[in-house]
């Protein structure tokens, strides 16, 4: 009685609701074929006002602006170096790549590259003419200034002793480049022999050019020694020069695009990158056998935003393709019930609301990101599936309902579809408002953006589409040509072979009568349980793993150059920055030399290179006494230090202190420093968040009395590895949670949502493990496909579960019925979403390639558990049908003897 009573409250209140929603689209129907040119006028304004958002539209492409939570370690260090250490550096590399780089012709290959470089001049706004060595980034040359030579072993603290010679020193670019061996001198370099070359780079170990001690054999890859251990051969080389960005051109807001993991940068460096990359990308004389690959700090954000524009073929194609599919099965193969221009429109329907989706998200300051491009093609196929319902529903209007006029007949077709159209367009509204709720700001940004996406489509679909539709039918009722709308038929009548529906004959004829076969019933079952088995250890096998290259096109230079660094120098483990705040440092260098224990020890820390290090050395040697762990007092701290930053081995280290005044004179008072360290080779996930969370932990242990931070470039990646499972689980558990109460209220029957639920799970554990096998991993991608496909996939079982609610009769009978009239639709609908996408497969994007094989898998799945698996299990323990065998009728409308039901806007009829 109890469970009698639930599932009567379950059906009066999904009445209540299904019944008010009816009555409201039966009114806007009406109205809208009333006045459809006035509609139609409205959605085109409205558009256009959400789209002058778009003036406020960015692209944001910075890692920590897209996969890392706002509130993170990360994010926070971040915003203190800005204001302590701001980055103004970017890099420009080349790797030059041959069986051996240690060949003369090779090295004046190099050095023409880098002559023509320093050619490449650029204007500024006032017209000067900015060559490399205005623009890059400059450090003290000690080769010519013997600051050490002139106090550094006679310093006893008195400043006012100093040379003026130290407030001047020469300046000089700092690059890590092989031809520093031989000081860039163009002479010597072009007298080289075979011989020199390998000579010369195992015998120097100081840059020429600097003065500053440099490992040469750390710049070559795929490095060949002899048994004395030396270097013979190489089989790479890696150039890095870095770059200054003019703070005050970017402050004065004379910025260029912004896009890249960097910062902001000036005009003139941003043009000069531009010609970094032509010169070093020209390789019309370059020598035989040699190869050159290249990175520019403006790399990432353009080719990223090429990627975008080269998606936009796809866009295209796909929507042809719809248009194609959409006009074959709205219309019919004859002249007057074809419908080109409808189906047309109804995909700029489509293109409207990602026009408003992107408007208003874009006038609200929410940024557009690299996996938002596959977003118009997602609103195609939704859209579509829409416009079938609508469709579906005006065909499938009784005899009665025909006679009516134009208005009400509309009124009576949206009756049915708006309600369908409102539950299916909730449902995904709903699964993406709860991803929104993510601390990803990328996988948040998207949701937005699908959210109202979603809302704006629903509107138009009911809205523009319905008015166009109006025009289109009253136009077909006229006998026009279906694509010439102003010529008139004369005494037409449909052709025979046009009436046929070969989809709908298929499920009536052949599928419907063998599914039910106890034979093929086993069947299903025992491929359904071998397939979730099967599936369930592949589940296991899911790696959690996220990189930002891969949103980078395999065909791009910037990914060549990525994947040869990472094969020639995969000793390289990511090297970090510890940062620490204005510390009372005379006092605290115990605690500093604590941290440096404890990462020497780690044993996912393979180098330390510490300022304190030096430090302690150099009083060492110029005192002769030894302060390693010891505090110190003020004065002798800030002496020792001034000396140290201008010995030979502690000047490049200058760079690493933030001084007072900005000057380490007169006094060495240290608001803030730095010192580095390198992580040893982390190959799997949770190798590298334990890392990371160590290092914090060391940090954190030190108990600075002032900020201290650990920070990588890596860590953005490894941030988001540790928390995106967690995300992809909260945010699926949400969505089935939500999604189960909409079809509890749909469906009024626990048990019918169980089994829907049941299907969803089933598909995401299927797909899941075709992620594995397909080489996928959990990132933000597959979280946002794997949220989606909740929406998607449920529909494909709810329709089956309530159609089979609706039929009287054994559980085979209603299966047989519900499997007739609800499999076409059913198929119609995942096949246009899957059409979407099939010419995704061809793209070089990781968001288009993810995409494309979560969605095949949501379609072969989806379909196979909602057609297939679902059928047979309710014909074997299946809910008893409603109680009640009557529909309330509309108003004053007369009801025949074939009683309409509709099932998530899919219409049929059932014989009273």
């Amino acid at each position: 009685m109890g469970k009698s009573n639930n599932e009567n409250c379950l059906k009066k209140a999904s009445n209540a609701i299904s019944n008010g929603l009816q009555t409201v689209f039966f009114r806007y129907g009406r109205s809208i074929a009333t006045y459809p040119w006035i509609y139609i006028v409205v959605c085109v304004v409205a558009t256009a006002a959400c789209c002058v958002g778009l003036m406020n539209f960015y692209s944001e492409t910075r890692a920590e602006k897209l996969w890392i939570p706002q509130d993170s370690d990360y994010v926070k260090t971040l915003k203190w170096q800005s204001e302590n250490f701001p980055n103004n550096q970017r890099a420009e590399l080349i790797l030059y790549e041959a069986d051996n780089v240690l060949k003369a012709e090779y090295i004046q290959e190099m050095y023409r590259i880098r002559k023509e470089l320093r050619e490449v001049v650029v204007t500024d706004k006032y017209g000067r003419s900015l060559s490399q060595e205005d623009l890059c980034y400059k450090v003290p040359v000690l080769a010519t200034y013997e600051f050490q030579e002139a106090v550094g072993q006679d310093f006893e603290g008195d400043m006012d002793s100093l040379p003026e010679v130290q407030a001047a020193p020469e300046m000089g670019c700092y690059e890590l480049n092989l031809l520093d061996v031989w000081q860039d001198n163009e002479t010597i370099i072009l007298d080289l022999t075979d011989e020199d070359v390998v000579r010369d780079v195992n015998a120097a170990n100081t840059s020429a050019t600097l003065g500053f001690p440099m490992d040469f054999i750390g710049l070559l890859g795929g490095v060949q020694m002899n048994d004395k251990g030396l270097v013979v051969e190489a089989r790479s080389a890696l150039t890095t020069i870095l770059m200054e960005v003019n703070r005050t051109e970017v402050d004065m807001g004379d910025v260029g695009t912004g896009e890249g993991l960097s910062e902001d940068v000036d005009l003139e460096l941003y043009e000069w990158e531009a010609q970094f990359i032509r010169v070093v990308g020209n390789d019309t004389e370059r020598p035989e056998g040699l190869n050159v690959y290249l990175q520019s700090a403006r790399s990432y954000g353009e080719i990223s935003g090429d990627t975008i524009v080269g998606d936009v073929f796809y866009l295209a194609v796909g929507m042809l393709l719809l248009f194609v599919y959409v006009q074959v099965m709205l219309g019919k193969f004859n002249l007057v019930e074809t419908r080109p221009v409808l189906s047309l429109l109804g995909l700029v329907s489509v293109g409207m609301a990602v026009g408003v989706s992107f408007g208003l998200c874009s006038a609200f300051n929410v940024p557009y990101g690299p996996v938002h491009s596959v977003l118009p093609l997602l609103m195609l196929g939704l859209g579509v599936d829409d416009m079938f319902v609508i469709v579906q529903c005006w065909n499938n209007l009784n005899v009665a309902e025909r006679r009516k006029e134009m208005k009400e007949r509309v009124g009576l077709a949206l009756r049915h579809a708006g309600v369908a159209i409102t539950i299916t367009s909730l449902t995904d509204f709903v699964a993406f408002a709860i991803g929104a709720s993510t601390v990803l700001p990328a996988l948040q940004s998207f949701c937005i953006y699908c959210a109202v996406g979603i809302i704006a489509l629903y509107v138009f679909q009911a809205t523009f589409f319905v008015a166009w539709f109006t025009l289109d039918q009253t136009r077909m009722e006229k006998h026009r040509n279906g694509l010439l709308w102003c010529y008139t038929h004369k005494h037409w009548t449909p052709n025979a072979c046009s009436q046929k529906d070969l989809c709908q004959m298929f499920f009536s004829e052949i599928y419907s009568k063998y599914l039910l076969m106890k034979p093929v019933k086993v069947l299903v079952l025992a491929v359904t349980a071998a397939v979730l088995g099967t599936c369930i250890w592949g589940v296991t096998n899911l790696r959690q793993e996220f990189n930002p290259v891969w949103f980078i096109p395999e065909s791009s230079y910037l990914y060549q150059f990525i994947s040869k660094v990472q094969y020639y120098y995969p000793e390289s483990g990511e090297k970090g920055l510890v940062y620490l705040g204005n510390l009372d440092y005379a006092a605290e260098l115990p605690s500093i030399s604590l941290l440096e224990d404890k990462m020497r020890k780690s044993q996912y820390i393979s180098s330390v290179d510490s300022w304190y290090d030096g430090l302690v050395s150099y009083t060492l040697d110029t005192t002769g006494e030894n302060i390693t762990g010891m505090a110190v007092n003020a004065s002798f701290f800030e002496e020792m230090l001034t000396g140290f930053l201008f010995s030979g081995e502690g000047g490049r280290f200058q760079q690493y202190f933030k001084f007072e005044n900005d000057s380490i004179f007169p006094e060495a008072i240290v608001l803030a420093s730095k010192f580095g360290y390198q992580h040893i080779i982390l190959n799997t996930s949770s190798q590298r968040i334990t890392a990371m969370d160590q290092m914090k932990s060391f940090v954190d242990s030190a108990n600075f009395s002032g900020f201290a931070a650990s920070i990588a470039a890596e860590y953005s990646n490894w941030e988001t590895d540790k928390i995106i499972a967690e995300e992809l689980i909260r945010n699926l558990a949400l969505a089935m949670a939500a999604v189960f109460v909409m079809t509890l209220l749909l469906l009024a029957s626990f048990i019918s949502s169980i089994y829907v639920l049941l299907c969803v799970v089933l598909t995401l554990v299927d797909v899941m493990a075709l992620m594995t096998w397909w080489g996928l991993t959990i990132d933000t991608v597959s979280c946002i496909n794997l949220v989606l496909c909740i929406g998607l996939c449920v529909d494909y079982s709810v329709h089956i579960a309530l159609h089979f609610l609706q039929i009287k009769g054994s559980r085979d009978e209603r299966v047989r019925v519900t499997v007739k009239e609800m499999g076409p639709p059913v198929l119609n609908g995942a096949f246009s979403t899957f059409l979407t996408f099939i010419l995704l497969a061809g793209s070089e994007s990781h968001v288009f390639e993810s995409f494309f094989k979560i969605f095949f898998g949501v379609f072969m799945f989806g379909v196979f558990h909602g057609l297939v698996f679902l059928p047979v299990l309710l014909s074997l323990i299946g809910p008893a049908p409603y109680n009640t065998s009557s529909v309330a009728a509309m108003g004053s409308e007369n009801i025949s003897s074939e009683k309409e039901l509709v099932i998530n806007g899919h219409s049929y009829t059932q014989h009273m």
